[in-house]
């Protein structure tokens, strides 16, 4: 792996208060553990898609922030790790929901996701993803949605921040939102957080925010509500991506990779398109 100068904002924030020097880090500190225990994540399997009811307030601190019914954009994802979901695909016969590639661990792997405010369920399996996740713009896993879950539960394309409608296929500047299921010193509980993107390539894209751990996977949309890819990095390469705090792989990326069209949140779809960045 080729040397990187890196800088992670939750340990800048820590170090901070310490008054200590920012340490390095990877893209692991963007995800939790999982918040299942293995009974519990065995019961999960188990229940289809009913899914399995837990106290409320357990789910409040597992998955904080906004729990639309469904399968939803910008989703809770509990296990295999603690991340977020992204935007809602299709191939034009199943749907599929996106994250980041650190948060998966193999093709064929069953996900758990809130389906509402008090239920987990096994809304699919992984299907797809990249080769590798140690950079910013090749980190992104692809899940295919049960019919049997989409047809109890729905699948919820619109993002809690608005969006997304069409791709952006610009070189930025450009102000961005991102809504993560993340906390930590920096970030509320489910807080919406908004930066300026001014780093873009064919692949990634870097702007200034704030992020923290279960933030990984995260749509990222313009103000105007284009999607503009996931998130998944705390850290940049300087080289890169110069000036900005987090990062991710780009929305063109991720549709030329995973062969799907991106549904909106009015149901339109929009398809893969090229960049010169």
């Amino acid at each position: 792996m080729r040397t990187r100068f890196t800088f992670v904002l939750a340990a800048a924030c820590l170090a901070a208060f310490a008054g200590a020097t920012p340490a390095q880090g990877s893209t692991d500190t963007l995800k939790r553990p999982s918040a299942l225990t293995a009974a519990e994540r065995e019961a999960v399997l188990n229940a289809g898609p009913s899914g399995v009811r837990f106290a409320a307030e357990r789910l409040n601190t597992d998955c904080p922030g906004v729990a639309t019914k469904g399968v939803s954009a910008s989703g809770c994802i509990v296990d295999p790790a603690g991340c977020t979901a992204n935007f809602i695909f299709t191939d034009g016969t199943y749907k599929y929901v996106g994250t980041a590639r650190h948060c998966v661990d193999r093709v064929g792997q069953p996900v758990v996701m809130q389906v509402d405010t008090t239920t987990l369920a096994t809304v699919g399996t992984v299907t797809k993803f990249t080769s590798g996740d140690g950079d910013p713009g090749h980190d992104f896993a692809l899940i295919r949605i049960s019919p049997a879950v989409a047809s109890k539960w729905g699948v919820n394309p619109a993002l809690p921040q608005g969006g997304p409608k069409g791709i952006y296929t610009g070189c930025g500047p450009t102000a961005v939102t991102h809504y993560g299921h993340g906390y930590g010193v920096a970030v509320a509980q489910g807080k919406l957080e908004g930066g300026v993107a001014t780093n873009f390539n064919n692949a990634g894209f870097g702007w200034t925010g704030a992020g923290a751990p279960g933030d990984s996977g995260s749509a990222v949309v313009t103000a105007g509500g284009q999607a503009a890819g996931n998130f998944t990095h705390l850290i940049v390469d300087f080289r890169q991506y110069p000036g900005s705090t987090l990062a991710g792989t780009r929305i063109t990326k991720i549709l030329s990779f995973a062969g799907v069209r991106l549904v909106n949140a009015d149901g339109t779809t929009t398809g893969a398109a090229s960049t010169r960045c």
